[in-house]
């Protein structure tokens, strides 16, 4: 094989040029770096550091971590902020097919100048995409659209036309998952003439087994020349699969952390503090709250109370497949103010 090579690089007798061989060119020779050499190598190279870093990744085997707004999610299916509801309420759902279902929301007693309502909404939903649409009785429209692109790729929107623009909305996502990390881009009533809207762009990233890290950038533009950045941290630390530790920041003034822990298989309870800090306004406050869940065969019930003498409660109890009956009720002792509700789920 040399001979061959050398041979096809052997100049004609009728050229006269001497061309080189390939063992000449240095070609077939392979390189070596002595120790100065490679340090200035490795340190000039942005891939270097890249790729160390990846293989130090790969080493840790580290899990995802999850959304970044979603850090204290223990916490809010543990205390009663985004379960307690007021009046009467029943809600009734009829599954069509195993990808569809109807629903219809009956609500009596609401605060407000309107005391009743009535929701009409369907949802729609395979594998890789999901559809959310209703509209209530005073023709406030609400609707979700979430389609998986691929394995890591998620495109997230959501809209509502209320009777009062001010509070129509239009939300464009795209979320992409990684194996130890987690990127969110989210755009919320953007303007493609002036540029007006609120944009947020977070990351989460897994740095230990049970250490993640991540930050929210967030720049909104209400009006023409009047634009507004913060960047807010948080700080998730979970030592054991039962606790769990959140510390969060909002901008520069909101601080709140969080500790949940499950006590037993039927009990979980947390406590979250949060502490606001706005000299602009002369606002200097800080609330406690604390929270448990019991979950037993055919009933759960979570009760919550916090420093400004709120005590709230709600139970679900399942009395047959399909058919659950609620029971919310909260007394706001400093202002006097107690609130009460009642509601049946039927699902067929």
């Amino acid at each position: 094989m040399a001979d061959a090579t050398q041979q096809a690089y052997t100049p004609s007798a009728t050229s006269g040029i001497a061309v080189p061989s390939i063992a000449d060119m240095g070609f077939g020779k392979p390189r070596h770096f002595d120790f100065e050499e490679e340090l200035h190598y490795r340190f000039w190279n942005p891939m270097y550091y890249y790729k160390a870093l990846n293989q130090h990744r790969m080493r840790l085997n580290l899990s995802n971590p999850g959304q970044f707004e979603y850090l204290n999610k223990e916490i809010k299916g543990t205390m009663l902020s985004n379960f307690t509801f007021e009046g009467g309420r029943a809600d009734l759902a009829k599954i069509l097919s195993p990808n569809f279902q109807v629903m219809h929301t009956f609500q009596l007693g609401l605060p407000g100048g309107n005391p009743s309502l009535f929701e009409f909404g369907g949802v729609y939903a395979d594998e890789r995409t999901m559809m959310h649409g209703k509209m209530d009785s005073d023709f406030n429209m609400m609707a979700r659209f979430n389609h998986a692109l691929s394995k890591n790729l998620q495109l997230k929107s959501q809209a509502q036309l209320m009777a009062s623009d001010s509070q129509s909305m239009l939300q464009l996502e795209s979320e992409y998952t990684g194996s130890d990390y987690t990127a969110n881009v989210k755009a919320v009533n953007p303007s493609l003439t002036d540029g007006n809207g609120i944009y947020l762009f977070n990351y989460l990233q897994s740095v230990t087994p049970k250490l993640s890290l991540g930050a929210e950038m967030l720049y909104q533009c209400p009006m023409p020349k009047v634009q507004e950045t913060s960047i807010s941290f948080g700080v998730r630390y979970q030592p054991t699969a039962d606790r769990v530790w959140v510390a969060q920041t909002q901008g520069t003034n909101i601080l709140t952390t969080s500790f949940w822990r499950k006590i037993s298989e039927k009990c979980d309870a947390g406590a979250e503090l949060q502490m606001i800090n706005i000299p602009s306004q002369d606002r200097r406050e800080a609330s406690c709250s604390v929270g448990v869940k019991y979950e037993f065969a055919a009933s759960t019930f979570r009760a919550m109370a916090d420093n400004l003498g709120k005590v709230s409660m709600l139970l679900e109890e399942k009395i047959a497949p399909g058919f659950s009956f609620l029971l919310s009720g909260e007394l706001d002792h400093l202002k006097g103010e107690n609130k009460f509700g009642i509601a049946i789920n039927l699902e067929s």
